[in-house]
């Protein structure tokens, strides 16, 4: 007999092991102490303590009504752990607020008023549009609201305002290898993120299998999209200079892979050593779009190496440094034709008028 009946593992987005309390009737509760400490039994003792939910809980055509649907629908049962995970915290941020409210007075008014009071998130505010529109095909499949009722359609999301993470400028990356040498384990993780041109997600779980026979071979946590990447010589040298883990590639000092928080902070700490705060580990990625693209590869060549799905994330990406030397150049045959017209163009002739 299992010593914990209803508790039950999982590996969450950050491949982390976690255990929850799972019970029909009961509410579910993510463990946050150690499996069998005595911090765990007490958690689980305070979970078969707590008292049962009532059935009537969920009003049927409530925000929550949709919701419970939604998570139980083939669009999002067919998604990503990661995303699902992202999403049920955006869905369950939102039900807080309005779970018990009717699905069918948010029109369009009101979705645009949530959309205004999200402006300071922009990307937030277009995430939760976008769930929105999920659950209105729920409820019109459901018959909660009328066919043809879509407010969404009739919305706009605030414009985000910036680019999104720095894309570092040759300038900034030889600071930071100035800074943090060969033999270190922020210039490890600089080395992977810039020269294998992955999301952080994917170089936290690098292991040593991954980049056997010199090449990054991986499918990419986000996308599913494979990659097969060369070490190249910079990376190469990174590699063998160390330090690495036992398991993955790059660990904390406990021994296990970095957390999203963790690596954020190991990567945030070593800029703001290298002088340059306003850098971040996202935008090596784009730094490494942008070097192939400077240096004239393909979309597809360079959409090889990231592992993007589409040309237009992938420029976006990459940016488009030579927009300026373009434009010189079409000034210059502005003004070379200019040149022209004036040496063709015949003097007026002056007619003298008699009086």
């Amino acid at each position: 007999m299992k010593k914990y009946p209803y508790a039950t593992s999982f590996l969450d987005r950050h491949k982390k092991r976690r255990w929850r309390f799972r019970r029909k009737g009961y509410s579910t509760h993510y463990f946050k102490a150690p499996y069998g400490t005595k911090e765990f039994e007490r958690e689980y003792a305070a979970c078969l303590e707590a008292e049962p939910l009532r059935v009537d809980r969920i009003k049927p055509g409530s925000v929550s009504d949709v919701i419970a649907r939604y998570y139980d629908d083939n669009s999002f049962q067919d998604l990503k752990q990661a995303t699902q995970l992202v999403y049920r915290g955006v869905l369950e941020r939102f039900r807080a607020t309005f779970g018990d409210d009717p699905i069918k007075r948010f029109d369009a008014e009101r979705i645009s008023r949530l959309m205004n009071a999200m402006r300071h998130k922009p990307h937030a505010a277009a995430r939760l549009r976008k769930l929105l529109a999920q659950l209105f095909i729920i409820a019109r499949r459901a018959k909660l609201v009328p066919q043809g009722f879509d407010p969404v359609k009739d919305t706009k999301p605030p414009k985000a305002q910036s680019e999104g993470y720095h894309r570092w400028t040759e300038e900034e990356l030889a600071a930071f290898e100035t800074r943090h040498p060969l033999g270190t384990k922020p210039r490890l993780a600089f080395a992977l993120l810039l020269y294998g041109a992955q999301r952080s997600g994917d170089v936290r779980f690098m292991t040593h299998r991954s980049i056997e026979g010199g090449r990054i071979r991986l499918d990419q946590s986000k996308t599913d999209n494979a990659v097969d990447v060369p070490v190249v010589e910079p990376l190469r040298q990174a590699l063998e200079a160390g330090p690495l883990g036992s398991v993955t590639l790059l660990e904390n000092k406990g021994g296990e892979p970095f957390t999203p928080k963790g690596f954020y902070n190991l990567i945030k700490r070593a800029c703001a050593q290298a002088d340059i705060p306003h850098c971040s580990a996202h935008g090596l990625r784009k730094s490494a779009a942008r070097r192939c693209r400077e240096s004239g590869c393909t979309d597809d060549e360079g959409m090889a190496i990231t592992g993007h799905k589409t040309v237009k994330e992938y420029r976006r990406y990459a940016g488009d440094a030579s927009i300026g030397a373009r434009a010189d150049a079409a000034m210059s045959k502005v003004m070379a034709n200019l040149g022209k017209k004036v040496a063709t163009k015949s003097p007026q002739r002056v007619e003298k008028v008699s009086l």
